[in-house]
């Protein structure tokens, strides 16, 4: 809890000062949409009593959709947003399935921004909403939602004034607990979101 707020301060202090450092004089694009395809890797952690049945959270590979404005030329908020399905298995066996709506907000610096190839750096929150989980023989499943930290760093590829090419990396810190028969375990999913995509400005 302790971390995640840190976190909110300190977006929220880049806001702040993005906000005061915008200037009448820059030529930028304030508005931008962009879709990606992400490769989701959980970087799951059970908890010590399960390990026993070997649990695994799978791999999935989602289209996603995210909105970006410009404070300034060189800072930007990003919404994102996309729906992730992963099969959970146990002993090497699938025994059941969740979906995780993942909305996540970032604040981002750009260096470089308006460069052919043009770097950034970003950090935000993300809210993971877990539904319509199963586990096979268990009518008590449940994953319950989680507030965490996030940290991103990405390029775009400028293809032409308003049209780029993105490659973009997300951690999302999710810490939750998952309820199976009436008991509650610790549950991490921790996901990597590798993604490659299209983006246009206006």
């Amino acid at each position: 809890m302790k971390k995640w707020c840190g976190v909110a301060a300190a977006a929220a202090v880049l806001v702040m000062g993005a906000g005061q450092l915008a200037q009448a004089a820059d030529d930028y694009k304030s508005f931008g949409v962009r879709m990606r395809a992400i490769y989701v890797k959980p970087d799951e952690s059970f908890d010590s009593k399960l390990s026993a049945l070997q649990p695994k959270v799978s791999d999935d590979i989602i289209p996603e959709l995210d909105l970006e404005y410009f404070f300034t030329k060189n800072f930007s908020a990003e919404l994102i947003a996309g729906v992730t399905r992963n099969d959970i298995k146990l002993n090497n066996g699938f025994a059941g399935s969740t979906w995780l709506l993942p909305p996540t907000l970032t604040v981002k610096y750009h260096p470089l921004a308006g460069s052919t190839i043009s770097p950034y750096v970003g950090v935000g929150l993300n809210v993971i909403f877990p539904f319509n989980s199963k586990l096979n023989g268990v009518n008590d499943f449940q994953i319950d939602n989680s507030v965490g930290w996030a940290v991103q760093a990405g390029t775009d590829l400028k293809i032409s004034d308003s049209l780029y090419f993105n490659i973009d990396y997300k951690y999302l810190n999710a810490d939750t607990k998952a309820t199976i028969a009436g008991t509650k375990y610790k549950l991490d999913l921790n996901p990597h979101l590798i993604g490659i995509g299209v983006g246009y400005r206006f």
